[in-house]
């Protein structure tokens, strides 16, 4: 049984994928979010609002999509060929913020222009593709380049990949700096987590890298890339990710993730406080903060971009 359907809940427009083994939702105007993974109604996903809740908060859960970038970034500018592009005072309200008040996570967070473009199945799986025109005039004013962004969700057996493309509209080279956040539920304190690098970001007191590294058995003691998450919490970049057939395997208990090479980073965000049952594995295009440090990849006028990460659950 492979099954798409698109319904309308309270203005809302929800997409729901499924097949036997799992069933997806994603909220499509507000940022296209994935917001409920179920494996046999095991609900995977942290996700404790309701969508009415969810678009009006400050708050972040499902798998919100960070563009255009991801984390956070040094103030409120962006440094383009080496000039200091300040973002305008009159847009500073359109940007998300952390706890140090830096910019966070970009501006589409739960944007309401994703407009659904296919919603098809076949004989082996379905799929929703969304797309997203950034053209706005106070969006380009912050990141100025013009360009197309579609997102591909697909469920085919008990994996679903979320694949991204970037096409470059724009007549200057643009750098990339985007990824994911899922929140993961952590539905018990031992949860093993496994992390396919040893390179740990050094970051400064305001989260943002320094430009250095550290073994990550510096930090924690892993059992080769394994640690249980009892004792232990991170809110950590990790970098030169170990892939094997161009694909880097993160795991938590019985979920897997994997990212493909064009997500050399990973945040690994899993709390220890008591009222933040989650935890986030984040494919990343570049590190936190790489739009201010020249070190992206960039798109020439035209060229495009596909970036995929799968989630897998095993049952």
């Amino acid at each position: 049984m492979k099954k798409k359907k698109k319904i309308f809940q309270n203005d809302f427009e929800i997409i729901q994928l499924m097949n036997n083994i799992v069933s997806v939702e994603i909220v499509v105007n507000i940022g296209n979010t994935l917001f409920s993974l179920k494996s046999d109604d095991d609900e995977k996903l942290y996700f404790p609002f309701t969508l009415n809740e969810y678009k009006t908060n400050f708050k972040l859960a499902g798998n919100p999509f960070m563009h255009p970038w991801a984390n956070r970034l040094e103030g409120e500018y962006l440094r383009i060929e080496n000039t200091k592009h300040d973002f305008p005072k009159q847009l500073l309200h359109l940007l998300y913020r952390d706890g140090n008040n830096l910019p966070l996570h970009g501006l589409l967070l739960k944007s309401d222009k994703w407009k659904t473009v296919e919603l098809n199945e076949n004989e082996n799986s379905c799929y929703h593709v969304a797309a997203f025109i950034f053209e706005n005039e106070d969006f380009l004013s912050i990141f100025p380049f013009k360009h197309k962004i579609f997102m591909k969700h697909l469920l085919q057996g008990s994996e679903l990949k979320v694949e991204t493309t970037i096409i470059n509209e724009d007549e200057k080279e643009m750098p990339l700096s985007f990824g994911f956040h899922p929140y993961f539920l952590k539905s018990q304190k031992n949860m093993r987590l496994k992390i396919p690098a040893n390179d740990v970001i050094e970051v400064d007191n305001n989260m943002i890298p320094t430009g250095t590294s550290v073994d990550k058995s510096v930090k924690w003691n892993f059992n080769g890339d394994e640690i249980s998450l009892e004792n232990n919490a991170f809110d950590d970049g990790f970098q030169n990710l170990s892939f094997e057939n161009d694909i880097a395997e993160f795991q938590l208990n019985n979920i897997k993730v994997q990212f493909d090479k064009n997500y050399p980073f990973a945040q690994i965000y899993a709390p220890s406080h008591p009222d933040k049952w989650y935890v986030c594995i984040e494919p990343m295009t570049a590190a936190t903060n790489a739009l201010n440090k020249n070190s992206c990849k960039t798109l020439k006028q035209g060229e495009k971009i596909t970036a995929s990460f799968s989630i897998s659950l095993n049952t």
